[in-house]
């Protein structure tokens, strides 16, 4: 019902998509010759060979958010129907219950293609760092990286992160590292935008205030001495929803961002339990946010590109939270 009013026009909003739909669906059909990522031009070649139907792609993402997406997502974390229920419910319900997702799931968005082709990553990856044999790991690895690849094409710094972060993965965590970590990270962020490295983001950036209007923070990164104070608030207002603009931003801070805030501080606190996995979760939520958080200042684009943060940390916090039952159950076993 709810696609349906969507498709006829009789029930309007936007996360920010723009219309982004109506030219993939326009390349695909070959009114357009421009492809700005590999997504369209998936869509022109099943229209080549006669498989592409707008409606019918909706359909098929539509199925890929409500039931695979979510599968996928609850199986990474560890969490199996028989074993854990309450929380493979739980898991189940916050993927499914995530609105952002959904609503690029009603047209031909790339978005939950994206998110797909990211948990398919997640879920071979995960298969290397736990493999004990080298081959079985270097083949794993090694599609790993073709997975890295073909989301570069889909979007490059979504790319880029998930593959630095499967050669980073063994940097372990505890919470005084995790301190001095971040002192050298924002230090890090601070020489890079210093020497101008950071110029072509923070230039990109600029562009969102003549053509957003009210829907960016309106914050300048060309003074370097401000740049860390701003890029902590563009964390704040992007990341964790903060800055509020209209009812429908309130809906999102209770439904995405809450669930998200509190499981951030659980895996913050419990991160001594984070193994190979949740390492290259974490190194990619700080990796793949540090370049959106500093190019982008549309908060409704930040809904879309926060999906990939937000996955990271509701994965992370499930896996850990089993982790935890499992050790404890040992635990009193041992004691008895």
């Amino acid at each position: 019902m709810f696609l349906i009013l969507v498709q006829n026009s009789l029930l309007n909003f936007s996360f920010g998509g723009g219309s982004d739909a109506n030219y993939y669906n326009s390349y695909a059909e070959g009114s357009i010759n421009f492809a700005v990522n590999i997504w369209p031009v998936i869509l022109r070649h099943l229209n080549d060979v006669g498989l592409y139907s707008r409606d019918v792609i909706t359909y098929l993402l539509i199925f890929l958010n409500m039931l695979v997406i979510p599968v996928l997502a609850t199986r990474l974390s560890g969490l199996k129907l028989n074993n854990y229920q309450k929380y493979y419910f739980y898991s189940f319900l916050i993927y499914l219950a995530y609105p952002t997702i959904y609503f690029y799931s009603l047209d031909v968005f790339r978005d939950v293609f994206m998110v797909f082709i990211f948990l398919l990553g997640c879920v071979v990856a995960k298969k290397s760092m736990h493999s004990n044999n080298p081959l079985s790991f270097m083949i794993y690895f090694s599609i790993s990286i073709l997975v890295g690849f073909f989301l570069l094409a889909l979007r490059p710094y979504l790319g880029y992160a998930f593959l630095i972060s499967l050669f980073l993965w063994k940097i372990k965590f505890t919470k005084k590292r995790i301190v001095f970590l971040a002192i050298l990270y924002f230090l890090a962020l601070f020489v890079l935008n210093y020497i101008g490295a950071l110029d072509a983001l923070t230039e990109y950036r600029s562009g969102f205030e003549e053509a957003s209007g009210g829907s960016t923070l309106g914050l300048n990164f060309s003074n370097p001495v401000l740049f860390i104070p701003n890029f902590i608030l563009s964390t704040l207002g992007q990341l964790f929803g903060l800055y509020i603009t209209n009812p429908l931003a309130v809906i999102l801070l209770l439904i995405e961002t809450l669930p998200f805030f509190f499981m951030f501080l659980y895996v913050l606190k419990e991160i001594k339990l984070a193994d190979s996995f949740v390492r290259f979760l974490i190194i990619f939520f700080v990796l793949y946010g540090s370049v959106w958080l500093i190019g982008n200042d549309n908060l409704g684009t930040a809904l879309r590109l926060r999906i990939y943060n937000y996955l990271a940390i509701y994965i992370s916090f499930f896996y850990i939270l089993r982790l935890k039952k499992l050790y404890s159950a040992t635990s009193e076993v041992v004691s008895k």
